[in-house]
């Protein structure tokens, strides 16, 4: 990287007094080895993470930042934010980051909260990614352009942003409640920032907050996955070393929040059907013991079906559903209730029925039960997602964001070690109501009023310094990502009743074991009218069983540190399962009795239907949902009785309202079954037990009704543009689609689906739709297209999405067929083929490093035969692509002359 010649060349962009003379390259130095978690540090200041894990074939490059929207000053809300969108501009030295993203055919993202933000790119695994990825993030921490240009096209897309979670009723209500609680702390501000701020800043402010917190000193480097340690070294030394570090000092924020002295009550009217309860209370940092005593509590309170608030409200049906949530915070923080509620409930009403609960929460008497049900909850969630390698280097970001990655390790171990004690010390202590946002101010004498902890630097170190954690845990083997080595390592078989199967011989790390199964249901006669029946009956078989409740089932599923899933969608029950090695039979037994011997209790369904309606009628003014929904009903009018119809939303709300327990039993015992289905499992189990225990759970669980393929129907869409109207919402939704007759086995596929790459859904933000929408014009903060090419019929299409400010509704729709008629004119250039060619090609590598596309790949082959070698021959086809086939293709199969639209949003705005 830069030398202090190159350094002194560029006076006009740093601020020269911030820097020492630049150092010679170091090496990094080893500081310890904390359960496979290898730390280093430079010494111009920067920390280095690596965390190896041979069993991965991708890796994952995270720089985390210590500055977040809590560092933003006056005039500054949501800089952080806006200057997280701008990294991925350009540098001086790489260009355009996007289009090498793309190139790389990586998956990347940025992210900022309160107290960091980050960067992270996915590549497959090998030495030219990790080098690249090294270099760029190296490159764009000191010489990001952050031109104006590219600020005055860039806000309008953070705008848009911003009006998305305008439209979101709960995320508003949240945002809210926390802005009233906190008198004088950042946290009370949204970290994506006022929108004023947003669209009035300047570059060369902007580029002062990016020159002050874009510096070595307030990063850290995590590389996980796989990856060669000695050269990933290498490449730090040579990029990061040689960065000077700042002679200014940070300094860090120093405002402490008050305690509150009484309880307030912030108001939200806005457009809507869905009616909501907060409150929230002043908590603690994630630093502090007291935060792993307060996670389990509110799993004590808010769990289904076990939890206190759970059983007195939402078994009651005072409200339909409830969620908490606490931010893995720097400071002290907050712990947020959210309780959804029905329309035809009285919202004052309800609001007093929550505050009575809530004041229990002090002077229940909590049971060893309920904190061993709720430890064993979190440490499910802990070895879940620390067994995810990839996925653990991107969540450590609010950690490190909390003060230090060690502090993951404290928590885990405060969560093992909780007492009853714990439990009840936070209920009484946090628990008050006037530490409680939901104003009035009630005079009291001697108010016992709640301080939380402030957590100093020299604590947090004094906390981690020293911290060694348990034993290293054995390496996963490596396992080549390829086609070969799947084949290599797949054994498939039938059951008894003609269930076909397949297992992978997989580790994956903590000796995780994953499965996905699907099975093919009824026929047109046996399942007309049903969808909604067919839906509530999937979402209860956890409900409770002959032999366990369902409280008995999610406890012992919580113990096992595994978790199942059912859903139904048309003629097709999935089923997925998460758990370990040495609990999977186990887990097979809790899913043959959920398949076998359920009972539907009918307090579980009137629960169900009250949240599946609440949810509903939330949806009826939503821009997203409502675009969803109206767009399917004119591409394909099916009618009502078919498993295909959508129902209108309005229509789904009555349909849900009428399902009553007999329909869900007799579609349950009459419909259901595993004799046509098939199913996968991932991991390293062996194959004479991963096969008994799939006998034992599937072998005699047959349907009565006969399983026909019900085939869809094509219809032809037709040239519509419609607007629904969604008063007083902030942002608006672009819905278009048109079908035409292919399967996978057209030879037109491969160039279809690479032109479809280069049109909307290629690369990084680089295809054609993205650029020109989000890019160059900043009209759409979300914008791209999709292709819909089945396997077993040729009813195909092709649609686009945009999400945009209602103001741009013209300029969207403009913009969008604008970009698809120069496509069909002119064709795409050479340059771009090639390019997509490449892009695509490292995506298809970087998926099969994935459980799931492993999982997906083998269950293909057991339902339509499709041979595991089609993935690289299709790969071979594109790759093999000419331009004139990419055009043809496109030409042959698109028209604007039969685009079908819908745009949802309020067009009466000005």
């Amino acid at each position: 990287m830069k030398k202090l010649l190159l350094g002194l060349s560029l006076m006009g962009t740093f601020a020269l007094s911030n820097f020492t003379f630049a150092q010679k390259t170091e090496n990094p130095k080893f500081v310890g080895n904390i359960e496979g978690i290898k730390e280093y540090s430079l010494t111009n200041g920067m920390r280095v993470l690596l965390i190896p894990d041979g069993s991965q074939s991708n890796m994952v490059v995270n720089i985390i930042y210590h500055v977040g929207s809590k560092d933003e000053g006056y005039g500054e809300k949501g800089m952080a934010h806006l200057l997280e969108h701008m990294l991925f501009k350009s540098t001086k030295n790489l260009g355009d980051i996007k289009k090498q993203l793309s190139d790389k055919g990586g998956a990347a993202n940025g992210t900022t909260y309160y107290d960091r933000t980050n960067y992270y790119e996915i590549f497959p695994s090998n030495d030219e990614n990790l080098k690249w990825a090294i270099n760029m993030e190296a490159d764009r921490m000191i010489n990001a352009t952050i031109l104006q240009t590219d600020l005055d096209k860039e806000f309008s897309v953070v705008r848009n942003e911003f009006e998305i979670g305008e439209n979101n009723p709960s995320g508003v209500l949240m945002e809210k409640v926390f802005s009233t609680a906190y008198m004088w702390h950042n946290y009370g501000n949204s970290t994506i920032g006022s929108k004023e701020d947003i669209e009035r800043v300047k570059a060369n402010t902007l580029r002062k907050f990016y020159e002050k917190y874009y510096q070595p000193d307030n990063a850290t480097l995590i590389i996980a996955g796989k990856f060669d340690e000695n050269n990933a070294l290498k490449y730090i030394a040579e990029n990061f070393s040689n960065l000077p570090k700042p002679t200014r000092e940070l300094g860090g924020t120093y405002t402490v929040e008050p305690p509150q002295d009484g309880e307030k009550t912030v108001v939200l009217n806005r457009a809507g059907e869905s009616k909501l309860v907060a409150a929230a209370y002043h908590t603690s940092a994630y630093a502090d013991k007291d935060f792993a005593a307060l996670a389990a509590l509110s799993e004590i309170l808010t769990g289904n079906p076990s939890g206190y608030l759970y059983k007195s409200l939402v078994e009651t049906q005072k409200v339909s559903a409830i969620w908490a949530y606490s931010p893995e915070s720097r400071d002290p923080g907050m712990m947020y209730f959210n309780f959804d509620v029905p329309k035809d409930k009285n919202l004052d009403v309800t609001e007093k029925l929550v505050k009575t609960e809530l004041d229990k929460i002090a002077t229940t008497n909590y049971t060893e039960e309920d904190l061993a049900r709720a430890k064993s909850k979190l440490v499910k969630q802990i070895a879940d997602t620390k067994n995810n390698t990839i996925g653990y280097a991107i969540s450590l970001t609010e950690i490190v964001g909390a003060g230090n990655y060690k502090l993951a390790f404290l928590y885990r171990d405060n969560v093992e070690k909780l007492t009853l004690a714990d439990i009840k010390n936070v209920a009484q202590k946090y628990f008050k109501s006037n530490n409680r946002t939901i104003g009035l101010f009630v005079p009291s004498a001697n108010e016992m009023r709640v301080k939380p902890s402030e957590y100093l630097p020299s604590q947090i170190a004094s906390l981690t310094s020293n911290y060694k954690g348990k034993d290293l845990e054995k390496e996963a083997a490596p396992f080549e990502a390829s086609i070969a080595n799947l084949k290599k390592n797949v054994t498939e078989g039938v059951l008894s009743n003609g269930m076909k199967y397949g297992l992978i011989n997989k580790e994956v790390k903590g000796d995780k074991v994953m499965a996905t199964f699907k099975f093919l249901l009824g026929n047109e006669k046996d399942l007309a009218g049903k969808n909604t029946i067919g839906d509530l009956t999937a979402d209860l078989l956890k409900a409770g069983t002959k032999t366990k409740t369902k409280e008995q089932i999610q406890d012992k599923l919580d113990q096992l540190k595994s978790s199942i899933d059912t859903r139904i969608s048309g003629q097709n029950l999935f089923i997925s399962l998460s758990t370990y090695k040495n609990n999977y039979p186990e887990v097979m037994d809790i899913l043959k009795d959920m398949l076998a011997n359920s009972t539907f209790p009918q307090n579980e369904l009137t629960k169900t239907i009250s949240e599946y309606t609440t949810a509903l009628e939330g949806q009826l003014k939503d821009p997203q949902a409502l675009a969803q929904n109206e767009l399917q009903r004119l591409a394909m009018p099916y009618p009502k009785e078919s498993v295909f119809y959508t129902a209108s939303l309005q229509e789904e709300i009555d349909n849900t309202r009428k399902v009553t327990r007999d329909q869900i039993v007799n579609f349950y015992e009459n419909i259901m079954g595993a004799n046509t289905g098939f199913g996968t499992v991932l991991g390293n189990l062996d194959p004479k037990i991963a096969a008994s225990s799939l006998e034992n759970t599937f072998g005699k669980w047959n349907a009565k009704s006969k399983y026909t393929e019900i085939k869809p129907t094509y219809f032809d869409t037709k040239k519509i543009d419609k607007n629904f109207l969604t008063p007083d919402k902030e942002n608006a939704m672009a819905l278009g689609t048109e079908s035409f007759k292919m399967d996978q086995k057209s030879a037109d596929y491969p160039a279809l689906l690479l032109a479809n790459e280069i049109l909307g859904s290629g690369g990084f933000l680089s295809a054609r739709l993205p650029m020109r929408l989000r890019e160059k014009e900043g009209i759409s903060y979300g914008v791209g297209s999709f292709l819909n090419v089945p396997v077993s019929n040729d009813v195909a299409s092709w649609g686009f999405y945009a999400l945009l400010n209602p103001t741009k509704r013209d300029a969207v729709e403009s913009a969008v067929k604008d970009e698809v008629s120069k496509a069909l004119k002119d064709g795409f250039t050479a340059d771009e083929v090639t390019t997509n060619k490449k892009s695509y090609a490292n995506i298809q590598k970087t998926m099969l490093g994935m459980d799931n596309t492993l999982i997906n790949l083998v269950n293909k082959k057991l339902q339509y035969g499709v041979s595991l070698d089609e993935y690289d021959a299709l790969n071979s086809k594109i790759a093999n692509l000419k331009q004139e086939e990419v055009n043809a293709a496109l030409r042959k199969y698109l028209t604007l002359d039969r685009l079908t639209s819908v745009y949802a949003g309020d067009f009466n705005k000005k």
